[in-house]
């Protein structure tokens, strides 16, 4: 059956470009675009933290004690807006015992999620900056610094810092490796032209460019930079600005979470259908290859699965044998933990587990589960320690 043949070497192809040939293409042409790197002096900027925080504690006094310093070392005018998504007599109690004037709480009502949380507090914001930052993640001293000096250039409208993830053993050490191949890609973007997507705990926007994100947004940090592209301006990465967290301990608790972010993907074309024209979406072709190429690539693998039983040729009957025979051995060494023992093979474990939610991640998108409410991964292990990767 040449059609089935033609048709296997196609979903092939589009798995090797989605994760190898676009990142090369996305790696020339930022080689080939001088870049323009942030200016050594210090910028004339102001700046309002938003923090949303949900049943965080007393962790969050510490929190905003850090950010007051992180605008004591940028010295810069500021204020730190923490923005409690629901009732937190306890985090409004640690907030207050920062007792600097600086510091403002707003109190939702009721839990509304993270979007509504950080849209009222970019709302009630006072000055140029928003830098949007959570309260587990820890940030280097002069992360804000660094952040700030990006605006010198008129034509950036949002700064993604750089975000350190402190692995453990097995799945989640190849979910780091993972990790440090998109911060790779990201930043090629952010040269090129602008990344699809900034990091959620380490970011800053022009204020007058951010307009909010609608409740229920599971993906906030991708929906509002794609909205700031979408006016005119960059979004690019900057390495120097750096955050420390951990990945969560159990690889389940890992992979839910990329179930529910992945899902969001789904969401946010729904939202924002806008970004799949290439006439209102100047960064169409890396948002599709990078997002939306993503999403597809279970299905592409099933897909050449499934075509191989249709060719009847013994090289392609092999080649079924093969992959079932390789998801058959990868699900047993996870599931064992033998993982544990190779970064090679936490890798592969890793993109496996990317995949397997990506399928699950249409699913809940379809069933209209994208948009539960923001729920916390325990993190049990401690906090996150300033450490290089």
């Amino acid at each position: 059956m040449p059609q089935a043949t033609l048709l296997f070497w196609v979903f092939l192809l589009l798995v090797l470009y989605t994760y190898i040939l676009y990142p090369l293409v996305i790696w020339l042409l930022a080689i080939l675009r001088s870049s323009t790197t942030a200016a050594d002096e210090p910028v004339d900027r102001s700046v309002s933290f938003v923090v949303a925080a949900r049943g965080e504690g007393v962790r969050i006094g510490k929190r905003i004690e850090e950010l007051l310093e992180q605008l004591d070392c940028a010295a810069v005018e500021g204020e730190v807006i923490l923005v409690l998504d629901g009732p937190a007599e306890a985090e409004s109690h640690a907030a207050q015992e920062a007792r600097d004037s600086r510091v403002r709480v707003i109190a939702l009502g009721e839990h509304r999620g993270k979007a509504v949380a950080i849209s009222e507090g970019a709302r009630l914001a006072r000055y140029d900056i928003l830098a949007f930052a959570d309260v587990r993640q820890r940030w280097q001293e002069d992360a804000l610094d660094r952040l700030l000096r990006n605006f010198q250039d008129l034509t950036v409208g949002a700064v993604s810092g750089d975000l350190f993830l402190e692995t453990g053993n097995g799945v989640t050490a190849g979910v780091g490796l993972y990790w440090r191949y998109e911060k790779w890609l990201r930043r090629n973007e952010g040269i090129v032209d602008s990344v699809v997507g900034v990091t959620g705990a380490i970011c800053a926007v022009r204020r007058e460019v951010f307009h909010g994100v609608p409740e229920g947004t599971v993906l906030d940090d991708v929906y509002w930079p794609l909205r700031v592209i979408m006016q005119g301006y960059r979004v690019i990465h900057d390495s120097n600005a750096k955050a420390f967290d951990r990945l969560p301990d159990k690889a389940c608790d890992e992979f839910r979470r990329k179930v529910r972010t992945l899902s969001g993907n789904f969401q946010l074309m729904a939202l924002l259908p806008s970004v799949l024209l290439p006439w209102k979406n100047r960064v169409w072709w890396q948002f599709v290859s990078h997002k939306t190429m993503r999403l597809a690539v279970p299905w592409l693998l099933i897909a050449a699965l499934v075509t191989c039983v249709l060719i009847p040729h013994g090289f392609y009957q092999f080649l079924f044998w093969i992959q079932l025979t390789g998801y058959g051995v990868l699900g047993v060494t996870m599931a064992s933990g033998l993982a544990a023992r190779s970064r090679a093979i936490s890798a592969v474990a890793s993109f496996a587990l990317l995949n397997v939610a990506a399928w699950f991640a249409f699913w809940m998108w379809i069933s209209g589960n994208a948009n539960r409410s923001w729920n916390a991964i325990d993190y049990t292990s401690g906090e996150p320690s300033p450490q290089t990767e």
